[in-house]
């Protein structure tokens, strides 16, 4: 019986969309893309194929960072003002359902229902791992570093992992393979959190996309507060009392702490690919070692901003 009006069904439809294309818009690295790609360069699927993951994926990602905007109150994203400013909460909130809902028709083009599991599976993981992050936002202890990986594996492995599970349901890969890669993307994805973190606090050229390390006001869910042992509640904090808080924790080393964990996460990733390309010898893994080699973060010295501030004092 639906649409009865369908003049107002399709007004109330092109909401959705204007505010999910603005922020379709102002596009990041695509990762997941990239991620896609080389993943289906391994199972050796279509184009069509891997055009379906990569088209939802990215809908499900840009519908996660609308959201998270809301709840954080972040008020720029890549550079711009975030949905929730520039169109509200409630246009938000709903244009970033219709990039779920968009993600998933998307997979039903496959006419695999086995797609459209992997798509529901990961919305509802990454959906615990959001409630799991709000909660350490608005408490005053830190987390462990147990507790940070388990968020991280849901919050940000969700969609790495949907990816290859979408990729094992079209053309399976022997067990320990897939096991390999997966044990791969979950550690990728607590060391994709870790330079978020790292980089909202003391890299330069992130304060352009999200302004001035917004995480020194989100409350003790950052793994740099684990590491200086500095619970800082959620609350709005001053440019003058942010740069204080770098200052103090640049002095106790907690940057270079946090760069060697990063490192030490890095490193265990190659050891996982080159397990997985044993297993299946016969196989392309040429376009996931590239991947691997573009998520390397190495901070250039001019884009430290610690180390700014020693230059200028």
């Amino acid at each position: 019986m639906f649409p009865s009006n369908p003049q107002q069904y399709a007004a109330a439809k092109k909401s959705w969309v204007v505010a999910f294309e603005y922020q379709e818009q102002h596009a990041g690295m695509k990762v997941r893309t990239d991620l896609t790609r080389a993943l289906a360069n391994v199972y050796r699927l279509s184009s069509d194929k891997t055009r379906i993951i990569c088209d939802c994926v990215e809908r499900f990602n840009t519908a996660s960072l609308i959201h998270d905007d809301i709840i954080d109150q972040d008020r720029i994203r890549r550079g711009a003002d975030s949905v929730w400013v520039r169109y509200g909460v409630a246009a938000a909130l709903i244009s970033g359902m219709y990039g779920y809902i968009q993600g998933l028709k998307s997979l039903s083009e496959s006419g695999r229902m086995t797609l459209v599991q992997a798509g529901l599976d990961s919305l509802e993981e990454l959906h615990i791992g959001q409630y799991l992050d709000t909660l350490l936002s608005a408490g005053t202890d830190l987390p462990t570093m147990e507790q940070y990986r388990y968020v991280a594996q849901l919050n940000t492995g969700c969609f790495f992992i949907f990816i290859l599970r979408a990729c094992q349901q079209l053309k399976p890969l022997p067990q320990q393979c897939y096991r390999s890669l997966k044990s791969m993307l979950l550690e990728l994805a607590v060391y994709y959190r870790f330079v978020n973190d790292y980089c909202d606090i003391n890299h330069i050229p992130h304060y352009a996309k999200k302004g001035f390390a917004p995480d020194l006001e989100a409350g003790p869910k950052s793994f740099l507060m684990i590491i200086a042992n500095q619970p800082l509640p959620k609350s709005n904090r001053s440019e003058i009392q942010k740069r204080q808080i770098i200052i103090n924790w640049g002095n106790a080393d907690v940057f270079c702490k946090a760069l060697k964990i990063m490192e030490d996460s890095y490193a265990i990733l190659p050891g996982f690919l080159q397990r997985a390309q044993q297993q299946c010898n016969e196989l392309d893994f040429s376009q996931l070692h590239k991947f691997l080699d573009t998520v390397h973060f190495q901070q250039k010295p001019v884009d430290d901003f610690y180390a700014s501030l020693q230059l200028n004092t």
